[in-house]
């Protein structure tokens, strides 16, 4: 991740310590729509899933994990839900997981395998979708300089609100 990404992200979770998870997930939805990665992407916050992407044919479901240690940990009803959504509508399950370092990146994975548990960015990445961490990797920094300002200040005074309002507007 470029250094100014870096930065931006550690204010973003400083600022907003209890959310910075949940609006690194939006921001990174967004790094995919239709205006910047070309999908039509939903955010869903309690449906066990976090992203639905899809693309003609192409049709993604991400669960979405940050962490600022060595690994991101996968629960039980996020495994459930990725399976779930991948046997009721043919999605392609998946986990996106981003370590808040400097010089680390997106790292998007087939899910299909998984069981809850530990996993380390590097072990996810055997399992790499290369289509959607390029798009990640060209996208998101982009995203988060565009809105970063926002993302700290809020023109509604909360940054889930704005930052879902932009997605739902590109996505359509």
């Amino acid at each position: 991740m470029r250094f100014d990404t870096f930065v931006a992200l550690t204010k973003i979770c400083q600022r907003w310590p209890a959310e910075h998870g949940k609006i690194i997930q939006v921001l990174l939805g967004i790094s995919f729509d239709k205006a910047r990665g070309g999908f039509s992407v939903e955010n869903l916050f309690s449906e066990g899933v976090d992203l639905e992407m899809t693309r003609g044919a192409e049709r993604f479901v991400l669960e979405v994990k940050t962490t600022a240690g060595s690994y991101v940990t996968l629960q039980p009803k996020d495994v459930s839900g990725l399976k779930a959504k991948s046997a009721k509508d043919g999605y392609v399950p998946a986990v996106a997981a981003l370590k808040l370092q400097y010089l680390a990146d997106w790292v998007i994975a087939k899910a299909a395998r998984l069981e809850p548990g530990c996993y380390t960015p590097d072990r996810l990445s055997l399992d790499s979708i290369p289509e959607l961490e390029s798009i990640a990797h060209v996208q998101f920094p982009k995203t988060v300089s565009e809105l970063k300002h926002q993302v700290l200040n809020p023109p509604t005074g909360a940054p889930l609100e704005f930052l879902a309002e932009i997605l739902m507007k590109e996505s359509a």
